[in-house]
């Protein structure tokens, strides 16, 4: 679909200009509304130096996106390090800084600005509208909708196939559909691979660099992350690396790669080639830089004398004095090297913002991963090819992201190029476009889990590549579930409920989280190579990566599916979390064809090699979701081609009775089965049971307080338990409403207990990781604030910021706006008419005690009114910064 509006005067590369900035502003209005994140990132690890910077790892327990290269500063021992993101996994992170922090580093805050790269992307368009070198029609080409094309030259792959064959001194594997893909290419001066999973896109690209490198033409290799173009440098490193372009340095990786990644390739990025170039330089830079960090680890060394201390901090600064222009002469032979280099490869957002890059012009621009791509970025691109750009991709995965909800943002950052080029909307029906090539052979997934995806998504139009059954049947053959490819483990028995978390709104589904992580344990044991835990949802990611964490599963990568792209692993548990007690389905699941839905199943299953495990609430989702709904068709067809396998926790017939291996879970059939253990553990309490009922509490099945400790405090919530609980001492019904319609109590934030439905004879699952255990006091609301114990301590001292009531004496306290017309009260959560509607002083006095600042700045927080509609909201005391959140999103 073309959006170019008509106007009279405006070249057409300068209207889409426009539509562009104004796009890229919006995105960059909405990320400024939001504030620069700050982050708590853990469990740091120096894993040395690349090209000049140190590089660190770290863990974070919020899985964030940025685009890879964005800014970042991390704050350590309230000293500021400015660095670059280079890559996010799941919730790992890759980040490079200018100094050395410390071999381990616990926790650092680390701060981004990710409007930064938008910035700059807005700048190289708008210097493309006037430039001279900048190839505007190549860029109008690639956003024609035009399905003909016409090769400008006869040249074919098998022209330098030999040749390729005989320097890299190997036999090259690939079929008829990648042979077209790359002699399209060299033919024509705009093409599309649509490269499915597993397809070999990779190599192709490989193939095709090396072919045009053969055929004279320079190439700049883009991606819009760190791992996809790690991973297609290697692949055509892998066909061009006996050749004198590479021994002499002109193949070149710009920017930091992936420790390990080039092993084999030591030429292909910068110190590689300098040591080869200049070894005396290299040499004496990395002789200062071992003396560095000796000399620095000295400076730490306990019981140093002041004297001792100055001396070595002299010693080090002379060091970084020598460094510097050494440092200099490097830095200056990157950019000559990338301003000569025959094949560059980085980033789309480093290639918009370094200067080596967007002053120049290649032969030939190659995108992969195009689908994830913004289009402005692939139009700028465009513009630094001067005979041909090549677009990879699959646009039956993964789509860009973007935060505004503009008319322009949704045209130019929530579409991918092959929508905007037409090639989506032609593929839907069937009709033929000479731009594209399909690469039609799948050698990825074992045949039965390759037929949901062909079926589903590319419309039968993909075949199994040969020998690739026979290469994933050991692993269909092995636990779990050993002779099976695909399982559908229904969930509509097991008590599995669904929640949202109230800070971030998204859900989570504690039951089945503990099923996809007792999967991965009982994989690990029985030495599964590879297995992966793919959810939609943010809060459900988040859990599962804590109690992978606490049960030492590190090696079991979990994320949401948009960290999955690209990758594969033996054993894919997929988990689709909605279930009851949620109205509707949530929205990642609605759609059709062209929805995030679609994308997102396809991007699950198709991960999988020989194993695919889904956790479902079948009867949700057939409730839930009509026939034409594309999830229930993936449920579907799923169920229809796995293995059935319906969950219980207790005895029934015809369904499997989990049974779990997980450390620190145990399950009891019912209340009475759990009550003498949750009364051994109400014992031993030394500080606080938090408890969220929803029913009455019935002390004679469920358990009773009588054993606690004396000077035990209990904070609770849920009407129906106030007459159980008020008799007992320092006791304190903090909210009216309970959160769930099931039945917590939570000891010491170590040990929750779950009554999966109070009311019955249900399941209940005792939770001892204590990690785990406080991360869902957050997600369930079993204390007041974030702040936890603090807050709970203070209302069980008696403070009472905001009154007691008259009737029984108990702390008023905040409670939500029921609609969106009303205001949130300060009342008693007894006897809700004694209070009154909160003012501009109360929501500041309401921050002041939880002890919330601004997310942005970390600023104190101040109430404000809305002159128009009269309510009230929080926002940061400082002028300058313009965060702000409504009470409901924190009462």
């Amino acid at each position: 679909m073309n959006s170019v509006h008509s106007s009279p005067n405006p070249s057409p590369f300068t209207q889409y200009q426009r539509q562009f900035r104004q796009a890229l502003g919006d995105e960059i209005k909405s990320l400024r509304k939001l504030g620069g994140q700050t982050t708590t990132i853990t469990d740091g690890r120096h894993l040395g130096k690349r090209s000049g910077k140190h590089l660190y790892s770290f863990t974070t327990d919020t899985e964030i996106r940025f685009p890879d290269d964005t800014p970042v500063d991390l704050v350590h021992q309230r000293q500021r390090y400015p660095g670059i993101l280079l890559s996010i996994e799941g919730f790992d992170l890759l980040i490079a800084i200018e100094k050395n922090i410390g071999e381990q580093v616990p926790s650092v805050k680390m701060t981004t600005e990710p409007w930064f790269l938008l910035e700059e992307l807005q700048k190289r368009l708008d210097t493309a509208t006037a430039s001279q070198t900048a190839n505007r029609k190549m860029a109008l080409n690639l956003l024609s909708d035009s399905a003909t094309s016409r090769p400008t030259n006869d040249t074919q792959f098998d022209d330098f196939r030999p040749r390729i064959e005989t320097q890299s001194q190997q036999s090259l594997n690939y079929n008829r559909y990648q042979a077209e893909a790359i002699t399209h290419v060299l033919q024509h001066p705009v093409s599309f691979i649509w490269g499915p999973p597993g397809t070999g896109k990779t190599s192709t690209l490989g193939l095709t660099v090396a072919s045009l490198v053969h055929a004279g033409e320079s190439v700049l290799v883009l991606a819009h992350s760190n791992t996809a173009v790690d991973t297609a440098m290697k692949s055509l490193a892998k066909y061009l690396c006996k050749s004198s372009y590479y021994n002499e340095g002109f193949i070149l990786r710009f920017g930091i790669a992936t420790p390990g990644t080039y092993d084999d390739y030591p030429l292909i990025n910068v110190r590689g080639i300098a040591k080869r170039q200049n070894a005396p330089l290299i040499e004496k830079i990395e002789g200062l830089e071992r003396e560095r960090k000796r000399l620095t680890q000295q400076s730490r060394a306990f019981g140093l004398t002041t004297q001792q201390k100055s001396a070595l901090q002299e010693r080090i600064a002379k060091i970084r004095e020598e460094l510097q222009p050494l440092k200099q002469q490097l830095r200056q032979k990157e950019s000559e090297l990338v301003r000569k280099a025959v094949v560059v490869g980085c980033t789309l957002s480093k290639a918009a913002i370094a200067q080596e890059i967007y002053e120049r012009q290649f032969d030939a621009v190659i995108i992969d991963e195009a689908s994830m791509t913004y289009i402005p970025h692939c139009v700028y691109a465009a513009t630094l090819a001067k005979r041909r750009i090549a677009i990879f991709g699959d646009f039956r995965q993964l789509g860009p992201i973007s935060q505004a909800e503009t008319d322009n943002a949704q045209t130019w950052l929530q579409r991918d190029i092959f929508e905007e080029a037409g090639i989506t909307n032609r593929v839907n029906r069937n009709q033929q476009d000479d731009r594209m090539v399909l690469l039609q052979t799948q050698y990825r997934m074992h045949p039965s889990i390759s037929a949901i995806p062909n079926r589903l998504f590319y419309n039968n139009q993909l075949q199994d590549g040969e020998g690739v059954q026979a290469r994933t049947q050991p692993i269909v053959d092995a636990q779990p579930n050993p002779g099976s490819s695909l399982i559908f483990y229904d969930l509509s028995r097991a008590s599995a409920f669904c929640f949202s978390d109230q800070e971030s709104h998204s859900r989570f589904n504690l039951i089945s989280a503990l099923i996809a992580a007792d999967i991965a344990y009982k994989s690990k044991q029985a030495e599964t190579e590879s297995v992966g835990i793919i959810t939609p949802y943010k809060a459900q990611s988040r859990l599962i990566h804590r109690i992978l964490r606490e049960t030492h599963l590190e090696t079991v990568k979990s994320s949401t599916v948009h960290r999955f792209q690209g990758s594969e692993q033996h054993l894919i548990v997929f988990d689709a979390v909605d279930s009851t007690p949620q109205r509707k389905a949530g929205k990642l699941l609605q759609g059709g064809m062209q929805s995030t839905a679609s994308r997102l199943a396809n991007v699950a299953v198709s991960r999988a090699q020989g194993k695919f495990i889904g956790l479902f609430n079948d009867a949700y989702v057939r409730q839930q979701l009509d026939s034409f709904n594309v999830f229930r068709k993936f449920s579907d067809r799923l169920r229809s081609s796995s293995q059935v396998l319906p969950l219980t926790f207790t005895d029934a017939a015809n369904f499997t009775v989990w049974q779990f291996t997980l450390p620190g879970i145990t399950v009891y059939p019912n209340p009475s089965a759990a009550r003498q253990a949750i009364e051994a553990d109400l014992t031993i309490a030394q500080h606080a049971v938090a408890i969220d009922w929803s029913t009455q509490l019935k002390s004679a099945q469920h358990f009773s307080l009588a054993s606690l400790r004396p000077g035990t405090n209990i904070v609770a919530r849920g009407s129906d338990i106030a007459s159980s609980i008020t008799s007992l001492p320092n006791t304190r019904l903090w909210r009216s409403d309970s959160f769930s319609n099931m039945g917590i109590v939570g000891i010491d934030q170590q040990i929750l207990w779950v009554y999966t439905n109070p009311s019955a004879q249900s399941p209940v699952f005792k939770v001892a990781l204590p990690n785990t255990v406080n991360l869902l006091y957050t997600f369930l609301q079993l204390l007041p604030a974030d702040s936890g114990a603090s807050v709970a301590q203070k209302l069980l001292s008696n403070q009472a910021p905001f009154g007691s009531c008259e009737l029984c004496t108990q702390p008023l306290w905040p409670q939500p706006a029921q609609n969106k017309y009303s205001r949130p009260r300060i009342s008693c959560v007894t006897h809700l008419q004694q209070g009154r509607n909160m003012n501009r002083q109360d929501a500041t006095q309401y921050a002041q005690f939880m002890g919330r600042t601004c997310e942005a700045c970390g600023a104190a927080l101040q109430g404000l009114q809305n002159g128009a509609t009269g309510q009230i909201f929080l926002a940061c005391s400082r002028s300058s910064c313009n965060w702000r959140t409504s009470l409901n999103q924190i009462i």
